[in-house]
């Protein structure tokens, strides 16, 4: 049965974590202050609702690998506190699957930039 006050409370787990994330990984703020400039980047280039969509979906994509990626980190660093090779491989894995989002919402980017700017510079 649906309960909407359990709703609430793990909405406000979710927003808690997000806030973790923002407040104690360098790489989250990082994506986030990305986030905000293709936003910005979005709007003054006007880019078409469909092209906001996919900048949206690839940046989006970047900050959920990242939550995934620190919450095993931290789970890790928890529960085997010194060096392990399987653990290591692991969040080298992981600190990977960041890398190649992140590569693929630059790609995105590109993409959807790129051709924008090359019109705006030709007026």
């Amino acid at each position: 049965m649906f309960s909407f006050k359990k709703f609430v409370k793990s909405f406000n787990y979710a927003v808690r974590g997000v806030i973790f994330l923002l407040k104690y990984e360098q790489n989250a703020r990082v994506h986030a202050i990305a986030t905000i400039l293709v936003g910005i980047a979005a709007y003054v280039l006007e880019v078409s609702r469909l092209e906001a969509a996919v900048l949206f979906m690839a940046v989006i994509l970047v900050f959920a690998i990242e939550i995934i990626n620190t919450a095993i980190e931290k789970t890790f660093d928890l529960l085997h506190p010194e060096q392990h090779e399987i653990i290591r491989g692991v969040k080298d894995a992981m600190a990977g699957a960041v890398l190649i989002a992140s590569i693929i919402a630059i790609v995105v980017a590109s993409l959807i930039f790129l051709p924008n700017i090359r019109n705006l510079l030709a007026q």
